[in-house]
């Protein structure tokens, strides 16, 4: 369980950061309008793995044999990119002058992808998927509402700060499954 609370963590830093952002930018967003973001940010957060675990099942028997050092290079990858990110924020694409339903739902996609990837990992060790999910998108809602609803009083550094821990928890799951498996 400890894992997933890391994953899920790791997996909605891009969505808190996302979200401190807009709520820099929208300092007076109302409740119902942030709570209705951070469902969508929450619900595509944990449909991402979802594809990326179903397209991982159908190939995890040709990678069997090599699939720790699979799951290290694509979570190491993506965890350096997130940390990356987090001290290049200027090559983040920017977000919508205004916090239309479009423009929420293209930040929510962009900030899915790296779960997509992640559900790749999760068809080769995974051990309760919906569980998983569930916890994803727990996460993601609860982190970007309290980045929507806090983000004019914390300013952005915040948000890169959270980017960086998630991209080290990323390093960090995908170095424990491959000495996992090398050790055992």
């Amino acid at each position: 369980m400890f894992q997933i609370a890391i994953l899920a963590f790791s997996l909605s830093t891009d969505a808190f950061a996302a979200s401190v952002a807009k709520g820099v930018r929208f300092p007076n967003m109302s409740w119902l309008r942030s709570a209705g973001i951070a469902l969508g940010f929450g619900t595509l957060e944990a449909l991402a793995p979802l594809i990326g675990y179903l397209l991982g099942k159908q190939f995890a028997g040709i990678i069997e044999g090599y699939d720790h050092w699979l799951a290290f290079i694509v979570l190491g990858g993506l965890g350096l990119r997130m940390i990356w990110r987090s001290f290049h924020p200027e090559a983040v694409v920017a977000s919508q002058t205004t916090p239309t339903w479009a423009a929420v739902l293209a930040t929510a996609l962009g900030t899915s992808i790296d779960a997509t990837a992640v559900g790749l990992t999760l068809a080769l060790f995974g051990d309760n998927i919906p569980l998983t999910l569930f916890v994803i998108g727990i996460v993601t809602f609860v982190l970007t509402l309290i980045g929507l609803r806090i983000g004019g009083l914390i300013g952005e550094r915040t948000g890169r700060w959270a980017e960086l821990a998630g991209g080290l928890g990323l390093i960090v799951i995908g170095s424990n499954i491959l000495v996992s498996h090398l050790t055992a």
